[in-house]
């Protein structure tokens, strides 16, 4: 069931209506104060803004309602209310609005321009905070848009299937400021094109010489076969009736040729001019689309087809969401069959239990325009590098079983505008402690089992984990997301006879993107990794959500936790040194401070300590 088919898609002419009056006021609070809050959370906990709190209690604790007292400008204070939260010290606001309060005594709702001209502007060496207020901007837009279009009420989470899920789950980043910037998107591009309208979508087709194409794939795959059986039958024969009528006059032939996948808002907004002249050489030929449709993940270049079973497609795109560029670079794309490769055997040989929990959805072929050709043959457009690739990613359906469903883990923790919890029924049905130690038991083990038993991090946030339930009960979870995923320390990963030899990424790319690599010597950064995604990004917005909504202790979730770790490590008292080495319980852990990076650079790489909830858990022996 797909998400457009729960309620009627407004037409494009409709989708812009909100912008020609009139508007729904509460809407635009409701989008504008997420906004703010997100902002200010974020300077706050990152500690690029002072601020004060006050309590009836002095010895106040993670439950208590905090009034935190921001002070900005010529004695311009915003107040708020929240939270410091026990999972790791985040600061959440609650559901009342942000207020300012100027210096004649007068209070008025905040405004996001307001927050910006206090806040914002003024914050010294801030280099990049221009592009940094232009994609809060863009958020609040894109985020008005969807809150107007979104269903007055959800659909009952059994009857979604895993693709329309991911465009149901409309919140993005629960952390990050700009957390629907979408940069390089209009509003009817975003409504075209953002998951959450769960428009179709038709991929385009070109035909690329062979000697400017890169590709990897798993042992065993042509990818020109690959491709042909991917797009079936008669559409291939289509798409190369068109590339043999285009080589009419030519001397080369549809062999010469490799088919690559395109997304349309990509070709149009940059491709068509990057690639002008290998066009008119016709070293790449337009061939259009096949009729089939797709639909959007939450990645927004990460895409469904609407034909069931088929594997997902991932697309370069030059559009920058969340401060980040999502282009595929080359030797990403070239190191995910590799990277699945690598991982698969790793699980399959080995014989215990937890093990046998892992399971990753497999990145077999991919794809990519090869840059460095280009620019030994003079082409030096920027667009060029990382602008034309795919990925093909195995579909969640091919690993579950008889009555088994899926769904993003961060849908757990999804509540809508209209205050619903999209798991309800499953912890009225199961209860939430039991039905929260299941899930803890089936994510935990195999993420930690790779940390411990393997040496491996792998960047596990909630977008990045597909939870596998039976009648709402958690029963395992798959991985995914690979080629640039991963991290480890070569001499102290478990099967040395294993390691495989990956396309080094370019030293340009590395100077651009610090965070971006897969070996390292810091062990810590390595421990870091998994804490971080797993426990900070996914889990602590589950504590949170679970005391909110349920009044659930995240003192308690977190004492699961642990508990859960102390019984792997119970049952593999051979991996002592890695548990030293890897020591989840350290009472710090470090995180990238977003916000900081996307407002004042990388130059010296933007980290901060936090305080791990795990450090405070009763962990008996041999933890």
């Amino acid at each position: 069931m797909s998400a457009s088919s729960t309620n009627p898609q407004p037409t494009a002419a409709q989708a812009m209506q909100p912008w020609q009056a009139p508007v729904n006021k509460d809407i635009v609070q409701r989008a504008e104060q997420r906004v703010i809050k997100q902002l200010l959370q974020a300077l706050l906990f990152e500690d690029i803004i002072a601020f004060t709190t006050q309590a009836a209690d002095a010895d106040f604790d993670n439950k208590d309602v905090l009034d935190f007292v921001i002070p900005a400008l010529s004695g311009v204070e915003y107040h708020a209310q929240g939270q410091v939260q026990h999972s790791f010290g985040i600061i959440r606001f609650n559901h009342q609005a942000v207020q300012r309060h100027a210096s004649d005594g007068s209070m008025n709702t905040a405004t996001l321009e307001q927050v910006i001209a206090d806040i914002v502007l003024p914050l010294d060496d801030a280099a990049l905070k221009d592009s940094f207020i232009n994609e809060l901007r863009h958020t609040l837009t894109n985020e008005i848009q969807a809150q107007t279009l979104a269903p007055t009420s959800l659909p009952t989470v059994d009857e979604l299937s895993y693709s329309a899920l991911e465009g149901v789950l409309m919140h993005g980043h629960p952390y990050h400021p700009c957390f629907k910037s979408r940069l390089g998107f209009d509003i009817e591009d975003n409504y075209a094109y953002a998951p959450e309208f769960a428009n179709p979508i038709e991929v385009l087709w070109l035909a690329v010489d062979k000697a400017l194409i890169a590709s990897n794939t798993l042992a065993g795959i042509n990818v020109s076969e690959w491709v042909a059986d991917y797009v079936g039958e008669s559409a291939h024969q289509k798409l190369q009736s068109t590339l043999s009528h285009r080589l009419e006059n030519s001397n080369k032939t549809a062999a010469d040729y490799t088919l690559v996948p395109v997304h349309p808002w990509q070709w149009q907004q940059t491709l068509i001019e990057a690639l002008q002249p290998l066009l008119m050489t016709q070293d790449i030929i337009y061939l259009g689309g096949t009729g089939e449709t797709y639909r959007a993940q939450q990645s927004i270049r990460s895409l469904t087809a609407d034909t069931d079973g088929k594997p997902y497609l991932k697309l370069s795109m030059h559009l920058v969401n969340t401060s980040s560029t999502r282009i595929l670079a080359k030797h990403t794309v070239l190191n995910a069959a590799i990277m699945t490769a690598w991982l698969k055997r790793l699980a399959a040989e080995d014989d215990s239990r937890d093990a046998a929990q892992i399971a990753f959805l497999g990145e077999n072929v991919g794809i990519s325009l090869d840059h460095e050709v280009l620019r030994a043959r003079g082409y030096q457009h920027p667009a060029l590098y990382g602008g034309l690739a795919a990925i093909w990613r195995d579909n969640a359906d091919d690993y579950l079983a008889k009555g088994q469903q899926a769904i993003p883990l961060n849908g757990v923790s999804y509540v809508h505008s209209d205050g619903q919890t999209l798991i309800a029924p499953w912890l009225a049905a199961h209860g939430v402690a039991a039905w929260t130690e299941a899930l803890i038991a089936v994510t935990v083990p195999p993420i930690i089992h790779l940390l411990f038993g393997h040496g491996l991090a792998l960047e596990c946030h909630a977008q990045n984990i597909v939870l596998v339930h039976e009648d709402g009960y958690p029963v395992k979870v798959l991985l995914k997301d690979l080629h640039d995923g991963v991290r480890y320390s070569p001499k102290h990963l478990t099967r040395q006879d294993l390691i495989p030899k990956f396309h080094q990424l370019p030293a340009a790319h590395a100077a651009l993107n610090r965070g971006s690599f897969i070996e390292t010597d810091d062990t810590d950064g390595i421990r870091d990794m998994t804490v971080a995604c797993l426990f900070f990004v996914a889990f602590a917005d589950i504590a949170i959500f679970l005391q909110r909504e349920y009044q659930y202790a995240e003192t308690d979730f977190w004492q699961q936790v642990a508990d859960c770790i102390c019984d792997y490590q119970a049952r593999h008292p051979e991996f002592a040194e890695q548990f030293a080495r890897f020591d989840v319980f350290a009472p710090q852990t470090r995180i990238e401070s977003l916000a900081k990076r996307r407002l004042f650079g990388d130059s010296v790489f933007p980290i901060k300590y936090i305080n791990n909830p795990l450090a405070n858990c009763r962990v008996p022996e041999p933890c």
